[in-house]
């Protein structure tokens, strides 16, 4: 063996490993995102419902 295959061999592996878990975390990430009928994303009704009950406590610090 040449010096450096063991050191590329690892480098290799190493990129290749990050490389799939960057795709598989891609999928997953969007497989959890809400699409209408049209395919573009919506927003979650926890997000709705958050910003209902941010806005109900601005009114009730401003009176």
């Amino acid at each position: 063996m040449k010096q450096g295959t063991f050191e590329l061999i690892v480098f290799a592996l190493i990129f290749f490993s990050l490389q799939f878990w960057w795709i598989r975390m891609t999928i997953k990430n969007g497989r959890n995102v809400e699409v209408d009928k049209w395919g573009i994303k919506t927003t979650s009704k926890k997000l709705n419902e958050l910003d209902k009950a941010k806005q109900d406590l601005e009114k009730l610090f401003r009176s």
